[in-house]
């Protein structure tokens, strides 16, 4: 039988020519990527450092936010109320419309909802001016944004939130919340959203309670200035 030989050549430590040969080895210089080499990696590089598609398209629909299931599962329903549509006959145009209305309804609630809840500002922004358009008196949007204007950290927030709660403010349970943070109010931005919501929306009992505090300096001064001119009282 003959001898099987081994496909790897052993390293002999003690031969001092091959020893020489591998020091050798390392004594060449490694070679440079060619300058074509380069500009493949940097554009690859930079390539993977955006973000795709689908993840602009996620963060866009709000499955990114803490709430995103809600609008996936909109979107679900989106997708099987157009299937009912289509499947109906011909001659109930009016009832396809009424569906798609009602799901496109759907789909703008519960993005406004998830855009209301989101960690950014910029997205909580977006989702009030969304609110305050949206058609209808929605109670679950609503405290939505009693809750931006009342606990947002940014004050901008706030501000944004008391003023699209202006076709809200006949509700007794948004004009008394909102009416109870005026004296509370920290912030003069927030301060004057809530003065002008009552200027233009308040009743007379919550007028003169607004021009009793601006009276006694329990508004800021330039806040309470605008109160006094507004409701043509003297200004001392």
């Amino acid at each position: 039988m003959s001898e099987k030989k081994s496909s790897k050549l052993s390293f002999d430590a003690e031969n001092p020519a091959e020893t020489e040969l591998w020091n050798s080895l390392g004594d060449f210089p490694a070679e440079e990527p060619s300058a074509q080499f380069r500009q493949t990696f940097y554009r690859k590089l930079e390539q993977a450092s955006r973000p795709t598609f689908s993840a602009k398209l996620r963060d866009w629909l709000g499955f990114s936010g803490n709430t995103g299931w809600i609008t996936a599962t909109a979107c679900v329903l989106v997708g099987l109320g157009t299937g009912a549509l289509l499947s109906q006959p011909e001659g109930s145009d009016d009832g396809r419309l009424a569906m798609l209305e009602q799901n496109v309804s759907i789909l703008n609630r519960n993005l406004i909802l998830d855009r209301l809840d989101n960690d950014m500002a910029s997205r909580r922004l977006r989702g009030i001016n969304d609110a305050a358009y949206f058609v209808g008196d929605d109670t679950e949007i609503t405290q939505a944004l009693l809750q931006r204007a009342t606990e947002d950290r940014v004050h901008s927030v706030r501000a944004a939130a008391i003023d699209a709660l202006g076709s809200r403010f006949h509700s007794p349970a948004v004009s008394s919340r909102l009416m109870d943070l005026l004296q509370q109010a920290e912030s003069p931005l927030v301060q004057l959203a809530l003065v002008d919501l009552v200027l233009r929306n308040g009743n007379q009992q919550q007028i003169t309670y607004l021009l009793m505090l601006a009276e006694e300096g329990l508004l800021h001064s330039d806040i309470a200035r605008h109160v006094l001119t507004s409701l043509n009282r003297d200004v001392a």
